[in-house]
């Protein structure tokens, strides 16, 4: 139905993600949905950055779904909403040095994690809505 030229979305909140680092929120992503075709759409707020004037409400192909990459070292957490689908290759720089990476997404949905650094780590929105995702760098290791 999202196809159909005719089709205008009715937005309505479905819940969210919680993105915890070491048990301590770090950000969230809010997950709306199309009350007719069911269509999910995301909006990012990290702590530390200020909120946006408005919910922009992005599409993501067809194709894809909606994910959340996180990207975690010892400092922090970064995270960030994006579409994804298998055989998709993720361009990421991590925010705090710099290092530019590129992620095949796998037919699992998962990516190649851990440079030794960062741990990264890729999530299906869909799988998660009103449940948090710990990304935390200790927790991490001591799951190993």
């Amino acid at each position: 139905m999202s196809g159909d030229a005719q089709h205008k979305h009715e937005i309505v909140l479905a819940g969210m993600v919680n993105v915890n680092r070491d048990n301590y929120l770090q950000g969230v992503v809010d997950v709306w949905i199309c009350r007719g075709c069911k269509k999910l759409f995301c909006d990012d707020k990290r702590y530390g950055e200020p909120l946006k004037p408005s919910v922009g409400f992005e599409e993501v192909p067809e194709d894809e779904q909606w994910g959340i990459l996180t990207c975690t070292d010892i400092k922090g957490v970064y995270m960030m909403s994006l579409g994804v689908k298998p055989g998709k290759v993720l361009k990421h720089t991590c925010p705090r040095n710099g290092s530019q990476h590129e992620f095949v997404v796998k037919d699992d949905w998962t990516i190649a994690p851990d440079d030794g650094e960062t741990v990264h780590r890729l999530f299906l929105v869909k799988d998660h809505i009103n449940k948090v995702i710990e990304a935390g760098f200790y927790k991490l290791r001591m799951l190993k």
